[in-house]
């Protein structure tokens, strides 16, 4: 079961008036999420990090979206935070720690 956070649509609903082809390749990647538990890489503390590629731009997924996602212990499956590689490089440990206080300290 996969959720999205209220950060995600917003960061999401923002990145898609620039990258048309968003909706599209988000599709794609919630796909293989579920059909082949493809969460990405591990990053610690039940966060993974998942490269989506950008049909908006032809730099496939090394210049794509990166999507920072939660996982539970009972298969639940929170997608908290999307951005452009493009736009910023990576996330410190301490915005990792600021997305996930922010979702559960609603």
């Amino acid at each position: 079961m996969i959720e999205y956070s209220d950060n995600f649509l917003k960061e999401a609903k923002k990145l898609s008036k620039k990258y048309k082809l968003l909706k599209t390749d988000l599709k794609q990647a919630v796909n293989e999420i579920l059909d082949n538990q493809d969460l990405g890489v591990y990053l610690g503390c039940d966060l993974y990090k998942k490269r989506v590629k950008n049909s908006s731009i032809p730099t496939g997924k090394s210049g794509g979206f990166r999507i920072i996602i939660y996982k539970q212990v009972e298969e639940k499956i929170i997608l908290i935070s999307i951005y452009s590689k493009n736009d910023k490089e990576s996330l410190t440990d301490e915005e990792l720690s600021e997305l996930v206080n922010l979702h559960f300290n609603k």
